[in-house]
């Protein structure tokens, strides 16, 4: 897919970890919604990919406001090799499809309820913010693991 994600060594490279997060599972929710093998799923699927791509757009304009005075404040504890999420969608039928995608929404709310951890005394709201995350990604995660 071609979608780099950052070591996470600051709340520079977090975000940008992030934004690829969110640029890689809208696209493979996006690519999803176009299998015949998923097709039971295909409007949810649409629309989470469309909110993902929303919530791209809502990160890029948060770090162009309020972020650049610690963008690179350190940050430690984040391995990257712990959060990174599938890049693709699994051969076969719609069900590992809607399975890989609902585990991708899982691994977004744990990397979303860590960063919030950490920016909780650093940035003004966007722990709020990573916390909404949170609670998106599980009610989508559960609403793909239902039949």
């Amino acid at each position: 897919m071609g979608i780099e994600f950052p070591e996470i060594i600051s709340f520079g490279t977090l975000l940008k970890f992030a934004l690829a997060l969110e640029e890689n599972t809208a696209a493979l929710q996006s690519q999803a919604a176009d299998l015949e093998s998923c097709a039971s799923h295909q409007s949810a699927l649409a629309a989470m990919a469309k909110k993902h791509a929303r919530r791209k757009s809502d990160l890029e304009r948060l770090a162009r406001e309020r972020l650049n005075e610690v963008t690179l404040q350190p940050l430690s504890g984040m391995a990257r090799d712990e959060y990174l999420p599938a890049t693709g969608l699994p051969e076969g039928d719609g069900d590992a499809t809607v399975a890989m995608l609902a585990e991708l929404e899982e691994g977004s709310a744990r990397f979303y309820g860590d960063s919030a951890e950490r920016a909780l005394n650093l940035l003004g709201g966007l722990d709020r913010t990573f916390k909404r995350f949170v609670k998106e990604d599980l009610k989508r995660a559960q609403k793909l693991k239902q039949p």
